[in-house]
């Protein structure tokens, strides 16, 4: 009869299922070489462990070049100053504050023509009150004076007090090998101050010799075996 519609053959359907596994399988394939470009995968990848190393934050202007910090240099500590108050032997006679001396010395005579240095009428005190090096001195000729304290002397040099320096910073015991006096120089009799044009002046008297720096407020006394710094 005419308008049936005729089934398709079996061997037809039968080998076109074939070609279509074949045409999944190529699109299978595809969207996986796809998935794989793209950096997706089904099998899960062990996690990563990232270790940042993060620098301090600078304290420098931007474009500024580091610079190194120096490390301070160790150094060995100074040797402890001698106190400007000592005092060593039997201290007959001698004062015992800048005041104290500095009366003494007010209340001479000043001997004139005895300036610059003098010698004690024993011979056996010299000083130097002006042009002395390094300062103004006394010096015992004998009599030397034992150490009051411990390091007094240096090692290696003389190991008793033969000297007592005025300085800026204060009456400085000196265990000395050397001399800063002369022997061509005048007699300061007892009782009688030197009359040097300078703050540091100078009384000779029997019991010793006494001198002060009045602009630095320092002064000593000095005699045989004996001293006082003040």
């Amino acid at each position: 009869m005419h308008g049936r519609s005729t089934p398709p053959a079996r061997g037809a359907a039968v080998g076109a299922r074939p070609a279509a596994r074949a045409a999944f399988g190529i699109g299978t394939a595809l969207v996986a070489l796809l998935l794989a470009g793209c950096g997706v995968t089904d099998i899960p990848s062990a996690p990563k462990t990232v270790t940042v190393l993060v620098d301090p934050p600078s304290t420098s202007a931007p474009g500024t070049p580091a610079t190194e910090t120096p490390v301070p240099t160790q150094t060995a500590p100074s040797s402890t100053a001698l106190p400007t108050a000592l005092a060593a032997g039997a201290q007959r006679g001698a004062p015992h504050s800048f005041a104290e001396a500095s009366a003494r010395v007010a209340g001479a005579k000043a001997a004139a023509g005895v300036t610059s240095a003098f010698v004690s009428p024993s011979g056996n005190l010299r000083c130097v009150v002006t042009g002395g090096a390094p300062a103004p001195a006394c010096e015992v000729v004998d009599g030397r004076v034992a150490p009051p304290r411990p390091g007094t002397c240096k090692p290696g040099g003389a190991t008793d007090i033969g000297r007592i320096e005025l300085t800026a910073g204060g009456a400085v015991p000196v265990c000395n090998g050397d001399t800063v006096t002369h022997a061509d120089v005048p007699t300061l009799v007892y009782g009688s101050r030197t009359s040097a044009p300078g703050p540091v002046q100078c009384v000779s008297e029997e019991s010793g010799v006494t001198c002060v720096d009045q602009a630095h407020q320092h002064g000593f006394f000095l005699a045989r075996r004996t001293f006082v710094t003040f």
